[in-house]
């Protein structure tokens, strides 16, 4: 019983709590049995609060005994990104230089959960300051892919990822700048949605540099194992975005010409379009316009803003960093940061956000891969790619079409490579049309299978 209901949706545990078919405490127990089990080898749940959402769960239960009001997350549990705030907690942005940081209060989405009655089991793993696609850091270690423990989880949201697919949560809350909630998505067999521009609220990820980039380009929000979970949350964390069909539309691409993309993640790009072709949707075949000129001012603003905030903040304390830190450190040193090309960067995006609003109202929606390849080994790199090597700049650029535009784009598994590694597409949509993505996911989901767990690999 205790592997049946780890395995359920959040959903179905928020009904079956109401229906008294199940308590809150023996949900908590069956998932502390499951981290217990499962997280030494994977490494994900790195700050736990076991004995307070112990305590919490026989509050809830208490609660719902009473006959009180209750939120539509009661007594459900659910893990976050380490950097995102929760009051009292550490939040050191996966760096040793940050150990002692602690936050004063919780950040607006992890509120909105808790006060939906959701439990929060503990924070999860990320690179350090969630600035590269592998998590790994210095002061928590490496988190592994559930799949295959040689392989990486993906980044920043990696540990929720490792987490969800683990089955020692049902819902999980990512942050994505650059596909940090999509690429550990794709790596680890779940679904992530990047909510658009302002649909959630930020959370600033302290202690490290925040500025107009994070605010204009990332988003928080949920990463769970089914598309109805991720609805369910999205309406905790955005209540007033009206539900909508899924639009009839879609354009298919497999790559954006910025970076080559593997054998195995064209063919579930293909797999996905024809089950939505199959289901009646317009499938054409079309990329989104201006994409390296999105690209390149998209690592404007990026880079401006690092060399104007990290490269101070961390100067003379080198050794103290992670690898990919150090490496990102050494390559800015050159850097002379600008005001008028940052500037300028961020008008382009505006201008350049009319001609992808104007492509999608056409399309109604894109499918696309989620990155280069399936997931490359812990601490590894991509590339070559099916024998091509990977081009300069960023390896996600599939995914940060969507962030320097503001769109949203939810992560689906899509099938596994012969050696059982997850394989996911992206569904792009319009601004402010979370929903309807949703709506899209949940046909690819009963087409493809949905989550991929690595019990059945």
């Amino acid at each position: 019983m205790s592997e049946e209901l780890v395995k359920a949706s959040a959903t179905w545990m928020a009904q079956a709590i109401r229906r008294r078919e199940v308590s809150a405490v023996e949900l908590f127990d069956a998932h502390a049995a499951r981290i217990a089990e499962r997280d030494p080898r994977v490494n994900a749940l790195v700050l736990p609060r076991l004995r307070e959402a112990r305590a919490e769960a026989v509050e809830a239960d208490a609660a719902l005994a009473r006959g009180e009001h209750l939120g539509p997350l009661h007594g459900v549990p659910f893990t976050a990104k380490e950097a995102i705030a929760v009051a009292g907690m550490p939040a050191p942005n996966g760096s040793r230089l940050f150990a002692d940081h602690v936050s004063a209060a919780d950040a607006v989405p992890i509120r909105r959960l808790r006060d939906a009655g959701a439990i929060l089991l503990g924070k999860t793993n990320v690179p350090e300051f969630c600035s590269h696609w592998d998590t790994y850091n210095e002061l928590f270690g490496a988190t592994l892919n559930p799949h295959d423990v040689t392989r990486s989880a993906g980044g920043s949201s990696g540990g929720e990822a490792a987490a969800l697919a683990s089955a020692m949560t049902p819902l999980g809350l990512g942050s994505d700048y650059g596909g940090s909630i999509r690429c550990p998505a794709h790596f680890c067999g779940v679904l992530g949605l990047r909510p658009g521009r302002d649909t959630v609220p930020w959370a600033d990820h302290h202690p490290i540099v925040n500025g107009p980039g994070p605010r204009m380009m990332a988003s928080v929000g949920p990463m769970a194992r089914c598309v109805d979970d991720l609805e369910l949350a999205l309406a905790v964390l955005a209540p007033l975005e009206p539900a909508v069909a899924a639009p009839t539309g879609l354009a298919v691409f497999e790559d954006d010409g910025l970076q080559p993309v593997s054998a195995v993640c064209r063919a579930a790009v293909r797999r996905a379009a024809d089950a939505l072709d199959d289901a009646g949707h317009d499938v054409v075949e079309s990329r989104p316009p201006s994409q390296a000129e999105i690209r390149a001012a998209f690592d404007t603003v990026l880079v401006n803003e690092a060399a104007t905030g990290m490269v101070p903040a961390l100067d003379g304390r080198e050794q103290e960093l992670s690898p990919p830190i150090r490496e990102v450190l050494e390559a800015l040193r050159g850097f002379e940061p600008a005001l008028a090309p940052y500037i300028e960067a961020f008008a382009r995006l505006l201008a350049l956000e009319l001609e992808a609003d104007a492509w999608l109202e056409r399309h109604g929606a894109a499918l696309s891969a989620v990155a280069p390849d399936v997931a490359p080994p812990v601490r590894g790199s991509f590339g070559p790619v099916d024998g091509e090597p990977v081009r300069p700049g960023g390896k996600l650029t599939l995914c940060t079409y969507a962030n320097a535009l503001g769109l949203p784009a939810v992560a689906v598994p899509a099938m596994r490579t012969e050696a059982g590694l997850p394989v996911g597409v992206q569904l792009i949509g319009r601004r402010g049309h979370e929903r309807a993505l949703l709506a899209l996911a949940r046909e690819l989901e009963g087409a493809l299978g949905g989550w991929l767990d690595p019990d059945a690999t």
